[in-house]
């Protein structure tokens, strides 16, 4: 019976999927089952009658036999070392993570300890692996949410939090249509059996809800979730808010629609991947026939071979140029006809890489009028038709704004857009930054940033004539000295500034900022072209302008104006760039020192107030700039003075109405906090709503010019039926709708231009409402 016995023990051991050791009282090996041989390395006579240490680390070796002896005192089946890390070792001194469990066994040599040891390297991976995952998720930027099939949340990152504004504690155990709106639930089931059958919903578009209500637009994947054994127990989404990158899209859609010239970009396979409105009419394509095909598709055949060898020069460099310079370009239209073209090239970054846009321009009108010219017969009227092709071409450069502003207002908004996130992450983690130094540094940052995008904004609308102007009755010695100063220190003292003033000048109408601004950007030029030092000298007088002057000028008309001269000593132009200088995007200073629109600028300004601008010069000789802006019969205003302090509210009530939720705050706060009441409206339905409530309390009117629905000048003649007395003040980037001619605001109009600041809000409220009555 005793040899069945040990032979059953012995099956038991060979069979079991552990290594087993057998020790003695002695600790010695006294047993062990082909398991124990693989794990350890060591075969059945080489470990027989070893001390069990040499199956133990040696860091332990020392405190094992401590550990054995405790187990003697109270020999029971249990996990050893609890709560201790256990590792075995093999024969060739490599070591594992060990899982042992020790259990006694009665024999007639004594008593055996019998250890079960299972090499638990793999679960341990899997768990660090797990552990991983876990870390990632938490500190994903992204939105990562778990959900069973039936739609309830079971898992919520801290971003989710972010993005959706609920806790994990407030929307785990919920229905995920917390989420949804109301109309967008049955295509979210679609998509969510969609992935319950095995299949993963890339990258797309949706609407979501927050838990504060508003409407955010989401970039989602769905992915299955699987059990080990490969069941679909639930689903995973990751997502991202892009409601900001779907405006700027927008904004920067509108702009390219807004385009005069065909606008065609090129992704940097040689692809079409966005066009406008304006090149569908020149290349007879509809817009879903050129999307995603190669671009040479509009191009000449005869050109085609040489075509991708200049794209990819162009990507080597891709700066704002003209393609082609010196050549003869042409585009090809859908009927076969071919046509003259002038292209200017843009290069634009995008998630994807460098979008190529190409401003297309048909010169076949162009080419006419050059070929009028050259059959007519007198020296004069060649001359004139010539200076009007060259402003043409200089001022009609307007294609180039698609992709030039694009490309400047992508690093502005990428730079507002990184600092406001630092700020974020500073309030929203203290202890890991230095808040009060750090935030109130990213916030000048972003306030620099934004000065800068509203000085190219204005630079812009003053190039497109489109800046609203407030002509007033003006001296221009008086605007020389107001700026003095200014010119001074920004010259530096390496510049001599003179100024040759004549007593009397009659009175000009022109917009004041304006005529500062040009000084400004003239005194600047001439300054970066003396860069070892120099003289300057600004100068006016009076000047008549007769029938024959007038008659070489295309752009004066004879009578009575004002020259304001500005002259240095600098090393002068070549010809080749006096002919380009009022040309938009077009600068001789290096790159990134210089945007090449403040001669152009200029020419906009004084134009747009009726007068002409002209320079001359020669290498060597210096150059000059000739400001002539005709006089009026106005007497013109006291010496410019700088702004008073704004006075604050005395509890007026004022009605703010504005479409943009931040920026309707914005101006409430600013109002509050300096004395007025505020009333808000959303729209011109709720302002009309809120004024016939007031009971014709409301003492002014402040309106967004351009809103959905209602436009400002409706919500302000309908209010003015109910309030006869209401004052109004008018608010607006864009300035459609409220300008007369020549870009003048219509009489009886006060509009401030966004963005303002808080004094210069302050100051327009004061002056559209009334002074108080003595009592």
């Amino acid at each position: 019976m005793k040899d069945l016995a040990d032979h059953r023990f012995t099956g038991l051991l060979e069979a079991a999927p552990d290594a087993m050791v057998c020790i003695d009282s002695h600790g010695h090996i006294a047993l062990i089952n082909a398991q124990a041989e693989r794990l350890f390395g060591y075969r059945r006579e080489e470990l027989a009658g070893q001390p069990v240490e040499v199956l133990v680390p040696e860091n332990a070796r020392e405190i094992h036999p401590s550990h054995r002896a405790a187990y003697l005192t109270d020999p029971k089946p249990r996990p050893m070392g609890a709560g201790m890390e256990l590792a075995g070792r093999r024969k060739d001194g490599t070591t594992f993570p060990a899982e042992i469990s020790l259990s006694a066994i009665d024999s007639d040599d004594g008593l055996l300890v019998t250890a079960a040891v299972r090499d638990v390297t793999g679960r341990r991976r899997a768990h660090e692996a797990a552990a991983r995952l876990a870390s990632i998720v938490q500190s994903s930027n992204d939105a990562i949410t778990g959900k069973s099939l039936d739609q309830i949340v079971t898992s919520w990152n801290p971003a989710a939090e972010l993005v959706y504004g609920y806790t994990e504690a407030e929307i785990l155990g919920q229905h995920s249509d917390a989420l949804l709106l109301t109309e967008d639930r049955e295509r979210e089931r679609a998509t969510n059996a969609a992935v319950a059958r095995g299949e993963r919903v890339e990258e797309h578009q949706a609407r979501r809800v927050r838990k504060d209500g508003t409407i955010i637009t989401v970039s989602l994947t769905h992915s299955p979730i699987t059990s080990a054994s490969g069941e679909i127990t639930g689903i995973s989404t990751i997502s991202r808010d892009v409601t900001e990158l779907q405006r700027a899209r927008a904004r920067f859609m509108a702009l390219l629609e807004a385009a005069p010239d065909a606008m065609v970009c090129v992704d940097h396979r040689g692809h079409i991947a966005l066009i406008n409105a304006q090149t569908e009419r020149l290349f007879g394509y509809h817009r879903k026939e050129l999307l995603g095909q190669p671009v040479d598709i509009l191009v000449p055949e005869g050109a085609r071979t040489a075509h991708p060898r200049r794209r990819a020069s162009y990507l080597a460099n891709p700066r704002p140029r003209p393609m082609g310079a010196g050549m003869e370009l042409a585009g090809r239209r859908k009927d076969g006809t071919t046509f003259p073209a002038e292209i200017s090239l843009s290069a634009i970054d995008i998630d994807d890489g460098i979008l190529v846009s190409a401003a297309v321009r048909d010169v076949t009108e162009r080419l006419e009028v050059q070929a009028e010219r050259q059959r007519l017969k007198t020296q004069a009227e060649r001359d004139r038709l010539e200076y009007q092709l060259q402003q043409s071409q200089r001022l009609e450069s307007l294609g180039q704004l698609a992709g030039g502003v694009a490309h400047d207002f992508n690093n502005l908004l990428g730079v507002i857009s990184s600092y406001a996130a630092f700020v974020a992450d500073a309030i929203r983690n203290p202890e890991e930054s230095d808040a009060s130094e750090s935030v109130l540094a990213d916030i000048e940052e972003i306030q620099h940033a934004v000065t800068r995008a509203t000085a190219l904004t204005h630079q812009l609308l003053a190039f497109a004539r489109r800046e609203v102007v407030q002509p007033t009755a003006l001296n221009l010695n008086d605007v020389v000295l107001s700026v003095l100063k200014l010119l001074q220190r920004t010259l530096g003292e390496h510049i001599v500034l003179r100024t040759e003033l004549a007593p009397e000048v009659t009175p000009v109408l022109a917009d004041p900022g304006q005529m500062e601004q040009v000084l400004v950007n003239l005194a600047v030029n001439a300054r970066d072209a003396m860069s070892g030092g120099g003289k300057l000298t600004i100068k006016t007088e009076d000047v008549e302008v007769d029938e024959a002057y007038a008659a070489s000028r295309a752009d004066l008309t004879p009578g009575q104006y004002v020259a304001l001269k500005i002259s240095d000593n600098g090393p002068g132009m070549t010809r080749q760039v006096l002919d380009r200088a009022f040309e938009p995007f077009f600068t001789t200073k290096p790159k990134g020192q210089g945007t090449g629109l403040g001669l152009a600028t200029i020419y906009g300004i004084i134009t747009q107030a009726g007068g002409n601008v002209r320079i001359y010069s020669e290498p060597g000789l210096g150059t000059t700039v000739t400001v002539m802006l005709p006089v009026t019969d106005q007497t013109a205003a006291e010496r410019l003075l700088p702004p008073a302090r704004p006075e604050p509210g005395r509890g007026e009530l004022l009605l703010v109405v504005e479409d943009e939720a931040a920026l309707r705050e914005v101006t409430r706060r600013i109002l509050t906090r300096n004395g007025y009441r505020v009333i808000v409206a959303a729209n011109g339905q709720q302002a009309i709503e809120a004024a016939a409530a007031s009971g014709g309390e409301i003492d002014g009117l402040i309106t967004d010019v351009v809103m959905p629905g209602m436009q400002g000048r409706e919500v302000a003649d309908r209010i003015r039926e109910l309030n006869p007395a209401i004052a109004v003040l008018y608010m607006s980037g864009y300035t459609q709708g409220i300008l007369g001619d020549q870009g003048v605001l219509e009489p009886g109009i006060t509009l401030i231009e966004k963005p303002f600041t808080e004094a210069a809000l302050l100051r327009k409220v004061r002056g559209i409402l009334p002074e108080p009555q003595p009592a």
